[in-house]
């Protein structure tokens, strides 16, 4: 079979199936994965596949690839415990450590708050200790949840854990759906934010909570769909603590989806793409130190638990197949793409001391019922074997009392819980119990792969990056997220890869290009459907440029760039379908962008 369209993540159906809002959000999401798996295709020969121009043999098998939801790079960085060499000069205990990971802060041994400290500014081949540093990051905040897991903890007036919201769900969705329907999306914040939820505990989310605002004050217009744009930063999705004690009007906080820098689905595949070029690192390790691989290929981010092991993991499956010595494999996700929770194991929670069975909870309760699934499923069948998938797709999770427990005792807390034979004290200790994980789905290659020299970091100049409506851009640039150690950086890091939708209405529209930097105006061009050349008929002017500083999404920390204003005019009835864009001019030598944007049919 080939892949008709790609689904939605978790097959999930936020809106009656064949509703003109389903139709409107499944074609917009096709046009983003189809976008997104050419801006992750490596140049030939390339062992990364597009399903949707792939026959893929009914049977085979997709491939779980998991990992820890605790960020592994505070661990690296700040624990008295490494996972791997070299050790850090801070040797934070692991409750200072959970601390971090909960609030962005710890209580240091004088009794004073300090935020995160200072990393290596080398981390390649390993983390150089003895060179310069520079602030931790990614930046934002919430961005150290950088495992494509973020949690938001609510607690009582005794600092007693009420809830923790965990979510997965990639931004990039929730900004799709958001065009497709804003009440919509405010709907499905209160009920997911609200779920097994006491009533004095509610939230109320309206559109006007989750709309941009410019550093006016004034709502920020999509151009493309004539209504307000979303802030991903809104306050019901911004940090890592929810307050739901107290009068409601100062309620706050809480976890929707992603908004680490990092952690978004576009970049997620462009490293599982960059990971099936066989890179060569040096020393001979090939792909069996993580650490050394990426560095050579520099995809994702270096000591994470995501990044390196599902760079090894896909470069091990190309080499070999599913054990060593087997046949190469193309690789790509797996329909329907996403990152999801993995349950963790049924015995993990247990009663606390405090706790008497029939009592504060009813007579046959599990203390598995804490954790409970809101969004996404266990258990998916897989269209393509049609057996389940060997694995679990939640995309949000919440751990709390449930109600029952709460109508026979209104005072009992996770703090009355155990997690791993501990009280929990912290929203990280139920994170380090659990994966986060994604499904690759091999299909057996001819030849083997050819050996790759390892990748010079940095983008040539003139590479273009991003490309967004200007309207949108001169809303999200001006504002700075905030973070806990005050390190600034633009919310146009929390921007995604939706390509611009322009109508083909002969009527010019302006965008904003952003490009690795160049001293003067370039020249832009849209490039033919099928990316051979630029197409003459479409105009490009550069108006304006500017140096800016931000971190293109997908990246841990933020970069000079420069940002084209270009004027865009399509001509009236022109093919639709997504269109790359090409820089040169000026001795660059003509970067491109696969899928920066896309045509909508004149009528």
């Amino acid at each position: 079979m080939v892949l008709a369209r790609y689904s939605l993540p978790a097959f999930i159906q936020d809106f009656p199936v064949n509703s003109p809002e389903y139709r409107d959000l499944a074609s917009r999401w096709n046009v983003n994965i189809t976008g997104w798996i050419a801006q992750a295709m490596p140049g030939s020969p390339s062992y990364f596949y597009d399903p949707l121009a792939t026959d893929i043999p009914s049977g085979t098998l997709a491939a779980p690839v998991q990992w820890n939801a605790f960020p592994g790079r505070l661990l690296q960085y700040f624990s008295d415990s490494t996972p791997v060499p070299p050790s850090n000069p801070y040797n934070l205990t692991q409750d200072q450590i959970y601390s971090l990971a909960d609030t962005g802060n710890y209580t240091d041994q004088n009794g004073q708050q300090q935020s995160f400290p200072q990393i290596p500014s080398v981390i390649c081949p390993n983390a150089d200790w003895q060179g310069s540093l520079k602030a931790f990051g990614p930046y934002g905040p919430r961005g150290w949840l950088d495992e494509y897991c973020e949690w938001s903890s609510a607690r009582d007036a005794n600092n007693n854990l009420l809830r923790v919201d965990f979510a997965c769900e990639n931004p990039e969705y929730w900004n799709t759906l958001w065009k497709v329907s804003p009440t919509q999306v405010a709907a499905l914040y209160q009920n997911t934010l609200n779920a097994g939820a006491l009533a004095s505990r509610a939230v109320m989310v309206s559109v006007a909570d989750l709309q941009l605002y410019d550093i006016n004050g004034n709502v920020v217009i999509d151009p493309d769909t004539g209504r307000p744009a979303y802030n991903p930063l809104n306050k019901w999705n911004s940090g890592p603590v929810a307050v739901r004690t107290g009068a409601s009007s100062a309620f706050s906080g809480g976890a929707m989806h992603l908004t680490s820098t990092p952690n978004t689905l576009q970049t997620e595949l462009g490293l599982a793409g960059a990971a099936t070029v066989q890179y060569q690192p040096p020393g001979g390790s090939g792909n069996s130190d993580a650490q050394a691989l990426i560095c050579c290929g520099n995809y994702g981010q270096e000591y994470r638990h995501s990044d390196p092991h599902i760079g090894q993991a896909v470069n091990q499956v190309v080499a070999d197949g599913a054990q060593e010595g087997g046949p190469p494999q193309y690789v790509c996700l797996a329909d329907p793409v996403g990152l999801y929770i993995q349950q963790p194991d049924n015995g993990v929670f247990q009663f606390g001391p405090n706790i008497v069975v029939g009592r504060d909870v009813p007579v046959g309760a599990s203390p598995f019922e804490v954790w409970q699934v809101i969004r996404g499923a266990v258990n998916l069948q897989d269209p393509v074997t049609g057996s389940d998938f060997q694995g679990n797709f939640v995309l949000h999770a919440v751990c709390q009392i449930p109600a029952s427990w709460l109508a026979m005792n209104p005072n009992l807390t996770l703090a009355d819980m155990l997690v791993g034979g501990q009280a929990i004290v912290w929203a990280g200790q139920i994170a380090a119990q659990f994966d986060i994980g994604l499904f690759a789905r091999p299909l057996q290659a001819l030849q083997a792969p050819p050996p790759a020299g390892c990748v010079i970091p940095g983008s040539p100049a003139g590479q273009p990056l991003q490309c967004m409506y200007a309207a949108l851009w001169d809303g999200y640039y001006p504002q700075n997220e905030p973070c806990p150690t005050g390190t600034k950086m633009s919310l146009a890091s929390n921007t995604t890869f939706i390509a611009p939708r322009l109508p083909a209405t002969n009527v010019q529209q302006q965008l904003v290009l952003t490009c690795a930097t160049v001293p003067t105006a370039p020249t832009v061009q849209v490039l033919l459907a099928d990316g051979s050349g630029p197409d003459p008929s479409i105009q490009v002017m550069v108006t304006k440029m500017a140096n800016v500083v931000y971190a293109v999404p997908g990246n841990s920390f933020p970069s000079p760039c420069t940002a084209l204003y270009i004027t865009v005019t399509i001509p009236v009835q022109r093919a639709g379908g997504l269109r790359g864009v090409q820089i040169s001019g000026n001795g660059i030598p003509g970067g491109q962008l696969p899928a920066a944007l896309y045509i909508v049919p004149g009528l």
